[in-house]
């Protein structure tokens, strides 16, 4: 397995990540990890801690990926923050559930929309796991 855990490659139109995980729990928080990585976050005042349960299911892996950076990115907009650590407490082919850290306010200097399912395929690979995430800018 590669020493990056998330690698950003070109992409024609839009943003791409390639994701690598020992296992599916860590390919979930290394996307994350890329997600904010892409969104390059400068800190705007007094950062206060900030912290949040999340909670998603869907019907197969790469719908519980989708829906997790989603929710993820909806949270950094809400609440004016960007996260930075990922501890899943549960997690199963078709639900997860982990406590999302960070801090704010943030803003991102680049802008996502969304996650997108273009080309979206988790592999298992000699070493775990990969997928290439696709992200709408």
């Amino acid at each position: 397995m590669s020493d990056e855990p998330f690698v950003e490659i070109d992409h024609t139109a839009d943003v791409a990540l390639r994701v690598r995980g020992q296992d599916l729990p860590s390919l979930f928080q290394h996307a994350a990890q890329g997600l904010f990585y892409l969104l390059r976050c400068e800190p705007a005042g007094e950062l206060d801690a900030f912290d949040e349960m999340v909670s998603v299911s869907a019907d197969d892996l790469e719908t519980l990926l989708v829906d997790w950076l989603d929710e993820l990115l909806y949270l950094a907009q809400r609440h004016d923050v960007c996260l930075e650590r990922f501890e899943i407490e549960s997690f199963d082919r078709t639900s997860l559930s982990a406590i999302a850290y960070g801090s704010g306010p943030q803003y991102p200097q680049r802008d996502i929309k969304a996650v997108t399912y273009a080309d979206l395929a988790i592999r298992q690979v000699e070493d775990g796991y990969e997928t290439i995430v696709t992200f709408d800018v």
